[in-house]
């Protein structure tokens, strides 16, 4: 039996039938939750108010956040509440998914357009002494070189639009791809006029940019948190529900689907152009996300060796992958390079062109997993490290990403905590840099032993108004530094290296240059290194998908890298249990 609940502060009235979640029903009727535990009942970041209706006694763990935010005593988890007669329900603005800023790519390099697509004008006429030959040869003629590869299909389109013409056109504009497919044929002289989408295809955010090919200039940017987040806020999480349930990759691969197109319509109308005129998208994401993307079965990636099902793929077509382009505009992921180091750290080396760098330079991206390259003059070797969402604030109690309201810069004023927010709004919770700070600076004030333990009697560290880090965000925040501080210490040993002989620290995140160097040295999350020689790149992914798209020679060297960078499994490592337990002290590298 379904029943009736009215949902405030919207308005609106949605049916839920028997047995289901709150949170399914309101999923369903577009009113978009923070699941950002895929409904396990562990993250405590979906709570609703019940103000009218049938409703229990809470269970521990919501007892417990209710207690620890000071919640409305009727605040129940949305996906556990199951109602059972017609009931009336708020939500908070601190459980609905947000709508996210553009995270700005923080690095720009000045990239040559030659892209794989190409739009010319091409001498085309209906009349004249050719005019008796074959409409295929007549096309086929107006090329000087190569002649190019002709779908069937669109050979009925142009017959069609010939036909159409009332006084044909000497000139018609031919979009190539790669100099030997038509991938379409239009009246007229449009030429110079491709257009072409990169994106990052994050574990939490996507962010998507329209580019214009033949001069590189970018026409919009738009993001989004990425729909899959209703699944899990990690990697491993929606690995895990694709193992146990393989029917949910085609869920997830609809949601991410769903996700895109909504940012590809947005940015073709804030750009007044349409979205049948992207002819080429360019995809950076790891290698989960591209694994969901394409709808592919994880399993493999969920046991030992972690192998994906692909490291590089040619080019699909834009009707098989589902992003609503050209139909027949092509789609290309970034190359994964091996296991868990995906597509968006082969274009984050593009971006930086670590290649061509003098030196030993470590590039870290810090995100859900904390992937880490080395390079040794010739040499790469990378390995990844499961962060966790903590540096992202999902797996913290008062974590949130990093939108107004969040803290993200903490200090010391007089003998207090002072806090700054994104926006300079009422601080709603923290995100990752805000966390490294106030972590370091409990420390600094003798609040935190350099073993995670708060010494308060209350057991938490406030730092503005009600809000508090926990024993448990203490905790998350130690397990997420020592993995990466355990990756880069195994890599840098594998190489002979200490850190003091590091010419360059390449930080790509959205940390951006947000992040406290001598914070984030402090707890140990980055080395002891001169911090002249720390490089923050912020969105590196996006920054090398649009280099991919701009250019072959970029994509080919890319490709090329990835194929030849020594990946390391750290689990493999015998120093990795002894080195991971040693780095969960909250203390500069030894």
């Amino acid at each position: 039996m379904s029943v009736r609940v009215k949902v405030l502060p919207d308005g609106r009235t949605i049916i839920v039938p028997a047995g289901r979640t709150l949170a399914d029903a309101l999923e369903q009727n577009g009113l978009r939750l923070s699941l950002y535990c895929g409904q396990r009942g562990i993250c405590g970041k979906c709570f609703v108010e019940i103000i009218s209706g049938e409703i229990g006694e809470p269970g521990a763990i919501e007892r417990r956040f209710i207690e620890a935010r000071k919640l409305p005593p009727r605040s129940r988890m949305s996906c556990r509440y199951r109602p059972g007669a017609d009931a009336v329900v708020r939500i908070p603005d601190a459980s609905r998914l947000p709508e996210m800023p553009v995270f700005r790519t923080g690095i720009e390099r000045r990239i040559v357009p030659d892209p794989a697509v190409r739009t010319i004008a091409v001498s085309f006429s209906e009349s004249g002494p050719t005019a008796d030959a074959a409409l295929l040869d007549r096309i086929r003629n107006g090329f000087r070189r190569e002649k190019p590869l002709i779908p069937a299909g669109l050979l009925r389109e142009i017959a069609r639009r010939a036909a159409a013409q009332s006084s044909p056109s000497p000139f018609w504009t031919a979009v190539l791809y790669d100099g030997r497919e038509l991938l379409d044929f239009v009246p007229g002289d449009v030429s110079g006029s491709g257009l072409g989408l990169a994106v990052d295809l994050g574990t939490t955010t996507m962010v998507a940019e329209l580019v214009e090919l033949d001069t590189g200039r970018v026409l919009g940017s738009a993001s989004s948190i990425n729909p899959q987040t209703s699944f899990g806020a990690d990697v491993v999480s929606r690995i895990t529900a694709g193992y146990m349930n393989p029917d949910r990759v085609g869920d997830m691969r609809d949601a991410v689907t769903a996700g895109l197109n909504a940012l590809i319509e947005e940015l073709a109308g804030s750009s007044r152009r349409e979205a049948e005129g992207i002819h080429e998208a360019v995809i950076a994401g790891n290698t989960a996300m591209n694994h969901l993307f394409l709808g592919l079965p994880v399993a493999t990636l969920a046991v030992a060796p972690f192998a994906g099902l692909f490291s590089s793929l040619p080019p699909l077509a834009a009707s098989e992958s589902g992003l609503r382009i050209h139909p027949r505009g092509k789609v290309t992921i970034a190359p994964n390079i091996r296991s868990f180091v995906g597509g968006d750290i082969s274009a984050g080396l593009a971006a930086t062109d670590l290649e061509h760098r003098q030196g030993n330079h470590l590039f870290l991206d810090l995100g859900t997993n904390g992937e880490i390259v080395l390079k040794t003059g010739p040499d790469f070797v990378a390995a990844s490290t499961a962060a966790g969402p903590a540096f992202e604030g999902m797996s913290i109690s008062c974590g949130m990403l990093a939108l107004p309201g969040a803290v993200h810069k903490a200090g010391i004023r007089g003998e207090e905590i002072s806090v700054r927010t994104i926006g300079g709004a009422p601080a709603r919770g923290v995100c990752g840099t805000g966390l490294i700070d106030l972590i370091s600076l409990a420390l600094r004030k003798g609040l935190l032993t350099r073993g995670g333990h708060i010494l308060n009697p209350s057991k938490s560290i406030p730092f503005a108004g009600t809000l508090a880090l926990t024993q448990k965000d203490v905790r998350e925040v130690q397990l997420a530094a020592a993995a990466v501080k355990t990756g880069m210490r195994l890599l840098l040993s594998s190489a002979g290296l200490e850190a003091a002989e590091l010419d360059g620290l390449i930080v790509a995140g959205a940390f951006g240059n947000e992040l406290n160097i001598a914070h984030a040295t402090s707890i140990g999350l980055l080395p002891r290194i001169d911090r002249n020689k720390v490089q923050f790149v912020g969105n590196s992914s996006l920054a090398g998908a649009r280099a991919l798209l701009l250019s072959r020679a970029e994509r080919a060297r890319c490709e090329k890298l990835a194929a030849r960078v020594r990946h390391v499994n750290l689990a493999g490592d015998e120093e990795f249990q002894r080195i991971y337990i040693e780095s969960l002290e909250l203390a500069p590298w030894p």
